[in-house]
């Protein structure tokens, strides 16, 4: 039986869950809130704006704390994307996952192309919650409003990056499963293998 080692501590696990869940959901009510004929999977409009909104205070309480615990553990060293460090290796990351090469590269617990989607999504996030609140209660933020053009403006720029959200989230479950089943099992169980993936450090 192969020894297995930590990958992922229990708050991150709960924390990826926690906005996982928060984002898939906002994604769907979102989807319905804009287009309820077309996409009829809420019994009313009343159900799906309740839905979303409480989503949308869990994704705040998820992205403060996993924030929190980057900071307070170190963590942030392992996700934040470094342009200078990690652009240079994208055409070896490139060439794996476009099965161009066998051989996997290793670059540290995340890739490039996760961190930089990872650094990505909390940017988006950011950009979510706050045009999410302009166009809940527009009274509240007016000149923030403004700033951004308008509550037109705000509507199209929250409506764009939910798209961004829900596309790159089909990439991430992509990457992961390409990475392999210890890689996707670890955020459950917390655990991987010991020395998966170490092997190609050659790069």
């Amino acid at each position: 039986m192969k020894e297995m080692e930590l990958r992922h501590p229990i708050w991150i696990r709960v924390f990826h869950w926690m906005n996982m869940i928060a984002i898939t959901l906002l994604i769907l009510t979102g989807y319905y809130i804009h287009a309820p004929l077309h996409f009829r999977v809420f019994s009313s409009m009343d159900q799906a704006r309740m839905l979303h909104f409480a989503m949308a205070y869990v994704l705040c309480v998820g992205v403060v704390g996993r924030v929190y615990y980057a900071i307070v553990t170190g963590d942030w060293k392992n996700i934040l994307f470094n342009p200078k460090k990690d652009i240079k290796n994208f055409p070896s990351m490139l060439k794996y996952y476009l099965f161009l090469s066998d051989s996997h590269p290793y670059y540290g617990k995340y890739n490039p192309g996760q961190k930089m989607m990872y650094s990505g999504w909390l940017f988006m996030a950011l950009i979510q919650i706050v045009t999410g609140f302009i166009l809940y209660k527009p009274d509240l933020f007016p000149s923030l409003g403004a700033l951004l053009g308008g509550l037109v403006a705000v509507r199209v720029i929250h409506y764009i990056v939910t798209w961004l959200f829900a596309l790159s989230v089909l990439v991430h479950v992509y990457l992961d499963v390409s990475e392999g089943i210890p890689v996707l099992m670890s955020m459950f169980t917390g655990k991987m293998p010991k020395g998966f993936h170490h092997a190609e450090k050659g790069h």
